[in-house]
């Protein structure tokens, strides 16, 4: 008899917990505004014509190192766009930015990129992240910093690492949390220069 009493307050706690992390999901999402979640369904098809989504509509904007603010539609300037948020805290972001050197080397001339460091203030300042990929011997990629989370918040890219590729016309085509796969990435740029 106690096992089962504590089998069901078991289940009664995990209940309580998922209910109040679908309802705190609401209650963020809400206080941040309406994000693009996802250009793509879940199977990797493309999505519906009447869910289109336009870099113009989640346009935001980021900062160069000096505290220039810059749109991402300025920087994308008519050519295919890929924006990868990233930060020097996050392991998964460090991993992948050696392939995203190599694919910026191959596609630079061709694609607009925006390497989106998450420069909070507090986490992650614009200083500190420029000097580590200046040691690291990034500083050759195109950085931009997002001081005040607009960018990361317009795309909902609240995981890092977080890739977004838009079209030359400015359509979101997708938006893939987690390190990107080389393959699929210069297979998509392919298609699109």
């Amino acid at each position: 008899m106690a096992k089962r009493y504590q089998a069901l307050v078991t289940f009664g706690v995990l209940v309580v917990l998922l209910v109040g992390a679908f309802v705190g999901h609401d209650l963020l999402a809400a206080r941040q505004g309406t994000p693009v979640q996802s250009a793509a369904q879940g199977d990797g098809s493309a999505a519906a014509d009447d869910d289109v989504i336009l870099l113009a509509d989640h346009d935001a904007t980021v900062y160069t190192e000096l505290g220039e603010p810059l749109r991402l539609s300025d920087i994308a300037d008519g050519k295919p766009l890929v924006i990868n948020f990233w930060a020097t805290w996050c392991p998964y972001c460090v991993d992948e930015l050696p392939d995203f050197q190599d694919i910026y080397a191959e596609y630079g001339d061709r694609v607009s990129f925006a390497f989106v460091d998450a420069a909070d203030g507090q986490r992650e300042r614009v200083e500190d992240a420029a000097a580590w990929l200046a040691e690291e011997g990034f500083d050759d990629l195109p950085a931009y910093y997002d001081t005040s989370q607009e960018a990361a918040a317009s795309f909902g890219a609240y995981a890092l690492p977080t890739t977004v590729v838009v079209s030359a016309e400015g359509e979101v085509l997708t938006i893939t949390a987690g390190r990107i796969d080389t393959t699929l990435m210069r297979g998509a740029l392919e298609q699109l220069v």
